[in-house]
């Protein structure tokens, strides 16, 4: 093969013309190159106790990158998910989120499903001064209690959990009302409760509370404790496996409050499992699919589209948390401590409403809406919209 010289160098035409080459991708701009992707990292419970919500959670992050990535992404640069499962594990999902930073090179973190392990990311986080977005933290007590500055809350907060269904007793329950409240004794719920106490004061609404430890599925005890106290109604501040367990007891003791809250009551799988026995249960929901906002009916459109379903608020808060990274890189680039800032000081309109976080990064933007199972619909309830409140509750069937 006859011989080149180049750069004073004997070379084969063939080595020759790979080093032409690779000095003309050396002396190419950057801009003209192909852009690396911005790499977005998500830890989130693909198994374990919280998959059910966090798989819907997976669908409204992938729908937000593929729908921007087909529109050309975000900088000149296409969206990268980088998903791990946490297994519904906080160590391991503060495990995942050291390894998304240090080995993957995330620039952004969308949350995972649940306080805890949203507390336990945020922890590295803050520590690799990388941005999160915790889309399912509700957990106000996160922020409250620690002295956060990368971490930002993207759901409404815990605090006002059973604050819509506590207004509903003082305007239906003519009786002599008093409330049952049942917590899960993690931050979250006793966060939620311990300000359900202070707001049921205020309302003129006597008021019990119950604990349980985490994973409980046992609430035979509790139901006797509440039937005793002769509770008019009741308001469940856990997660939902343990909520469905409470109202089986409930039905099996043929217990009928004359109204019945639980905080996760607005997910499907409530329908499903209580069949008609949801009939007038209440629940608290970030977003429905009748929600008031010009946002929804194109994002409601997509996803159907995508997934041949309807989204349920998880996918729609996942969703807002990609519009939250998308308004921030669009107005700062991807500069980890401008998107910070940008989270930390700006309003921005979402599908579940307008962003805003105060000065500790807690969520003072978004609401909860009350819904209400009817006749095997979920309807929002409340001021401006159409549904009726069912009251009291149809006897359990």
């Amino acid at each position: 093969m006859p011989k080149v010289e180049i750069f004073g160098r004997n070379l084969s035409r063939r080595s020759a013309l790979g080093l032409i080459a690779g000095a003309a991708t050396a002396a190419t701009p950057l801009a003209l190159r192909a852009a690396e992707p911005i790499k977005i990292g998500v830890a989130l419970s693909l198994t374990g106790r919280f998959a059910d919500s966090a798989l819907r959670i997976q669908d409204g992050y992938k729908l937000w990158a593929d729908e921007l990535n087909a529109q050309g992404g975000l900088a000149g640069s296409q969206v990268q998910l980088i998903i791990y499962d946490d297994e519904s594990n906080p160590d391991t999902g503060r495990v995942l989120a050291e390894r998304l930073i240090s080995r993957d090179g995330v620039s952004i973190i969308l949350g995972p499903y649940s306080s805890p392990i949203s507390d336990a990311v945020a922890t590295a986080c803050e520590r690799a001064q990388v941005p999160l977005i915790a889309t399912i933290a509700s957990d106000a007590s996160i922020w409250a209690r620690r002295n956060l500055t990368w971490s930002f809350q993207a759901f409404p907060s815990s605090d006002y959990d059973h604050e819509a269904f506590m207004e509903i007793i003082t305007k239906y329950d003519k009786s002599k009302p008093k409330l049952a409240i049942v917590f899960e004794e993690t931050p979250f719920s006793v966060g939620a409760k311990n300000y359900a106490v202070k707001r049921a004061k205020e309302l003129s609404i006597p008021v019990d509370t119950y604990g349980y430890a985490p994973g409980a599925q046992d609430f035979s005890s509790i139901v006797e404790h509440i039937i005793a106290s002769g509770a008019t109604t009741v308001s469940m501040g856990g997660y939902l496996q343990p909520a469905i367990a409470l109202t089986r007891v409930m039905i099996d003791r043929a217990y009928n409050p004359l109204g019945y809250h639980f905080i996760l009551a607005a997910e499907d799988v409530t329908n499903s499992a209580l069949g008609a026995n949801a009939n007038g249960v209440f629940g608290r929901s970030a977003w429905e699919l009748g929600t008031h906002n010009p946002m929804n009916p194109p994002f409601i459109k997509a996803f159907q589209a995508k997934f041949n379903r309807a989204p349920t608020y998880h996918s729609a808060v996942a969703y807002a948390g990609g519009q939250l990274i998308a308004a921030a890189i669009k107005a700062q680039g991807p500069d980890r401590t401008k998107v910070r800032d940008f989270l930390a000081s700006q309003k921005v309109p979402t599908v579940l409403g307008d962003y805003k976080v105060n000065e500790k990064g807690q969520q003072t933007g978004y609401q909860y809406l009350l819904t209400q199972w009817q006749e095997g619909k979920r309807n929002i309830v409340g001021e401006g919209y159409d549904a009726k409140v069912l009251w009291p509750k149809p006897k359990w069937a």
